[in-house]
């Protein structure tokens, strides 16, 4: 019973004394009455001095500054190539030295089709140049004569209309008249005939000879008058109504050709132009395409541009694709054309890339100087240099950070590829003054901070500043002093 009201004691005078600490400056330090009844003092801690030393580490990989990619740059040429040759991945090689050597059979074939295409163009432009003027030259000629057509048609058409058409209708009726009266003085010189045998003594023979023939001719004149009679009445119901409808669709025709004529010819005139002016295009587009695979023909060997290290294939944030790469890289394999097959790394200038958690950002700064261990050779230490990082993040909560490094001359075993630790030492401090973590209380909605420091009057609430935390630790910037004595709870 006796515990539970000195607990009840403690409660009540905690509260009142941080009710009375609120009302009073926060940065003064005041005196802490023990609870009445508290028979037990908190543990005391004593404050201490020692170093404080924060590091950020970062892991990565290595990279060089300077990198080449080889690539069959192509202009023109699209189809995949074959590969004949093609240097081993992490072979050292010189300036000029041969890296990949390609099979060059399919784009020989289209240079030689593309030499011919050329010359069948230079023809045809040749013919069109040629054709052009005398295009220019016919065509007031060609007008002139669509015209006239026109023209004869017209006349002609007016013509027959106007004289011929009645012309030829009496033309007939007067053949079939002369016909008839043919046949009437036919008949009555056959009756003239007849009666003058009858009076004259003339031979029988003779008599029936003469009389035949005069027979005969009547019989032809009836046959002829009823054939013109015929060719009369088919003249007038069908041949002369066709002929009159031919000559009309005739007449609408050449008109019609003629209208053509003038809308027409002056537009293929001017269609020659623009397709002379094509070919012309064509025949430039054609000349720079074969240019172009000419110039590709001449990368289908590729050698070094500088001296270095051959990677098969292409980093990002220094990972390779090797894998997919140099299968294809072995004799028949097949690439494409602008494919990054290898890159070849100079062995100097190398840095690492590392991801920055945006926890450490705080503790970074450009040029902050730290150590590197390559992973592979951890008695290897280099000296490191944080050269840039991004001001925004590559990946959430991650930023990109390049660290240059120092590489001994002639230290080839550091290639890139490989990882390495880097470790900058953000803050430090040798005379540190340091209060276990949880000794160290904070006023309900303030930061400030302080302890209760023990003094000959008793615990004295004190305000102090906090730095760094580091070990279950933290180091107080001011309002302490190393030796001095804190409770590690509340009194």
């Amino acid at each position: 019973m006796n515990r539970t009201l000195c607990w009840f004691s403690i409660i009540a005078c905690s509260a009142s004394l941080l009710f009375w600490s609120s009302a009073r400056a926060v940065n003064s330090q005041e005196t802490v009455k023990p609870a009445v009844g508290n028979a037990t003092e908190p543990a005391r801690l004593k404050v201490e001095t020692g170093r404080v030393v924060i590091e950020v580490t970062l892991k990565g990989t290595i990279e060089a500054e300077q990198t080449t990619e080889v690539s069959i740059d192509a202009k023109s040429w699209s189809s995949p190539l074959t590969v004949k040759s093609a240097v081993a991945h992490g072979t050292e090689v010189k300036a000029g030295d041969l890296l990949l050597e390609l099979d060059t059979t399919k784009i020989d074939q289209a240079l030689s089709d593309l030499q011919l295409e050329r010359e069948l163009a230079e023809i045809t432009l040749k013919l069109a140049r040629d054709e052009l003027p005398l295009l220019e030259q016919s065509l007031p000629l060609n007008l002139a004569a669509t015209d006239r057509d026109k023209q004869i048609s017209e006349e002609d058409f007016q013509r027959y209309n106007d004289i011929e058409r009645q012309q030829q209708l009496k033309s007939a009726d007067f053949l079939l008249k002369s016909r008839m009266q043919m046949l009437e003085y036919s008949r009555e010189e056959f009756k003239q005939l007849q009666k003058m045998y009858r009076d004259k003594d003339l031979t029988e023979e003779t008599e029936e000879i003469i009389l035949k023939r005069q027979k005969n001719e009547i019989e032809q004149i009836e046959f002829g008058l009823e054939s013109l009679r015929l060719q009369q009445e088919r003249e007038k119901t069908l041949d002369r109504p066709r002929r009159e409808q031919a000559m009309k669709t005739g007449l609408e025709k050449q008109r019609l050709a003629w209208k053509k004529a003038m809308g027409s010819l002056p537009l293929e005139l001017n269609q020659k132009r623009l397709a002379l002016q094509k070919q012309e295009t064509e025949r430039v587009r054609l000349e720079e395409r074969f240019q172009q695979l000419q110039e590709d023909r001449a990368t289908m060997n590729l050698r070094a541009a500088q001296a270095g290290i051959v990677y098969h294939g292409q980093a990002e944030r220094g990972q390779w694709n090797t894998a997919t790469v140099t299968g294809r890289l072995r004799r028949h394999g097949v690439i494409q054309p602008k494919e990054v097959v290898m890159t070849l790394i100079p062995t100097q200038m190398l840095f690492v890339r590392a991801d920055v958690e945006e926890k450490d950002l705080h503790s970074l700064k450009v040029d902050l100087t730290g150590r590197a261990v390559p992973t592979g050779f951890p008695a290897l230490k280099l000296n490191a240099r944080l050269a840039s990082l991004s001001q925004v993040p590559r990946t959430a909560g991650h930023f990109d950070a390049r660290i240059a490094l120092d590489i001994p001359a002639g230290e080839k075993r550091i290639v890139p590829g490989m990882t390495a630790t880097t470790r900058f030492v953000t803050y430090r401090n040798e005379h540190a003054v340091l209060v276990q973590t949880p000794a160290i209380f904070h006023e309900e909605g303030s930061d400030q901070s302080y302890v209760f420091l023990v003094t000959n009057q008793g615990p004295v609430k004190t305000t102090i500043e906090t730095g760094e935390v580091t070990g279950g630790k933290t180091e107080v910037l001011s309002g302490l002093k190393g030796g001095a004595e804190i409770l590690a709870t509340r009194p």
